[in-house]
């Protein structure tokens, strides 16, 4: 059994034996572990998840009646994956990015700062990695960010409209979108850093170190972890939440606009929910709600 997988157990089990939940049964599954919690006479499953990429996610099973299903529902809500750091900083920042791989809607950079003894309160709001919260999820803790941290970050989104600009700047200086999005991690660093002076900066790896560090002068004077699955640091885990709320803002905003929804990616549907636009509005109208560099674009007939 993965370690990970031992260590959430670990925790869980101290929880459910709060709540009068006892541990019964278990049973190796691909991937997992099914664990069977009782109360009296009652018995409910659950299962756990692990994966490098989703990292841990349960399942509860049984009737959606069952008395025991909103115990451990409360316990799961409450246990978290812990998120860990390879620094030892006391005061540090992270940034994370939202909507690079999404046809519609703004792309957000985010910087979050976290003190050390921050660390217990942010858990307790429910702070991880964006990519295993909900949107619903998402909504909830990034306002309550914006009301007790309000001081903590800063965040650039650049709407369609403003990115097609800047993003063709870029490619007639014969850059790509990786180094756009150096310029905004960098400008976020530097400015959360003229503020508050932390010790140094984790970023979610999405180009090359030196990309990162020659993109504006100022950042070869913070030290910076600069890594992959960089959202198990607390700072980080902040910052990419706070970017998808924006982000999720962006695609509101136009959906109020234009009386329409705009789906999230750019699968097949966004793809039908893009044609569905340009035979309203124009193709060329695109440019204030999409990224007209997908080739999704391509695809949608004038």
């Amino acid at each position: 059994m993965d370690r990970k997988i031992i260590n959430f157990i670990a925790e869980l089990l101290k929880k459910t034996e709060a709540e009068g939940l006892r541990l019964t049964d278990e049973k190796p599954m691909k991937y997992g572990v099914q664990l069977f919690f009782s109360q009296d006479d009652n018995l409910i499953p659950l299962n756990v998840y692990y994966s490098t990429k989703k990292g841990i996610s349960h399942v509860i099973g049984g009737s959606p009646n069952n008395t025991l299903r909103p115990i451990l529902q409360k316990v799961l809500n409450n246990n978290t994956e812990q998120l860990d750091s390879d620094h030892d900083w006391v005061f540090w920042a992270g940034t994370d990015e939202s909507g690079k791989g999404d046809f519609f809607g703004a792309l957000v950079v985010c910087g979050f700062i976290v003190h050390k003894n921050e660390s217990e309160q942010l858990r307790e709001l429910g702070v991880l990695d964006s990519k295993k919260l909900n949107d619903k999820k998402i909504i909830k803790i990034a306002t309550k960010l914006q009301k007790d941290f309000n001081k903590n970050f800063e965040v650039i989104v650049l709407r369609p409209a403003k990115y097609n600009e800047l993003y063709g700047d870029f490619r007639k200086q014969g850059k790509k979108l990786n180094e756009l999005l150096a310029w905004m991690h960098s400008r976020i660093i530097i400015n959360l850093h003229e503020k508050h002076n932390f010790e140094g900066a984790v970023v979610d790896k999405f180009a090359s170190d030196r990309t990162l560090i020659s993109s504006l002068k100022g950042m070869r004077k913070i030290k910076l972890q600069h890594k992959i699955k960089a959202e198990q640091d607390m700072a980080v885990a902040a910052a990419s939440i706070l970017a998808r709320y924006f982000f999720l803002k962006s695609l509101k905003v136009l959906s109020k606009k234009y009386k329409m929804e705009f789906s999230k990616g750019a699968s097949k549907k966004v793809v039908k929910n893009a044609q569905q636009f340009a035979d309203r509005f124009g193709k060329d109208e695109l440019v204030n709600v999409a990224k007209i560099h997908f080739k999704t674009y391509n695809r949608i007939k004038g």
